[in-house]
């Protein structure tokens, strides 16, 4: 069974999602309506969760027809952390509703992992993002 995937985090950098899936799929920009997305407290990742605000909403791409190993290997990557979850992100252009999983930190669980700093790709990329992919590949990735 394919699935789509919104991606929001670490994932939208083209060296990680090769690190963790090693191919490629069709991809488009969308924005996760309702979540918010923040550092997780002490790292330097990111969660997001449900919002309260209405108009709240989280930048990322949506890549379609995955695979059930590429599933596996992106549930391993994100481990016991995160629940996927089954959401409606919108093509960034055009607004059409597209069905896919993505995943959030439980709202229960956010409140003691997640900061109140928003995490974003250019901090991340500016500041984080080399050493993250050092630590990826110490881990095996």
């Amino acid at each position: 069974m394919k699935r789509n995937l919104f991606a929001y985090g670490t994932l939208l950098v083209p060296d990680i999602w090769d690190l963790v899936v090693g191919e490629s799929f069709r991809s488009e920009p969308a924005v996760l309506p309702e979540f918010e997305v923040f550092r997780v407290i002490g790292g330097d990742f990111p969660g997001i969760t449900k919002s309260e605000r209405a108009d709240a909403k989280v930048p990322g791409r949506v890549y379609f027809d995955l695979d059930e190993i590429t599933i596996a290997r992106l549930d391993a990557y994100e481990g016991t952390f995160y629940e996927r979850l089954k959401v409606e992100c919108n093509h960034k252009e055009s607004d059409e509703q597209i069905h896919c999983d993505t995943y959030i930190v439980p709202k229960p669980a956010a409140e003691g992992v997640l900061s109140v700093e928003v995490w974003t790709l250019e901090w991340f990329q500016a500041e984080a993002q080399e050493s993250y992919i050092e630590r990826m590949q110490g881990a095996g990735f």
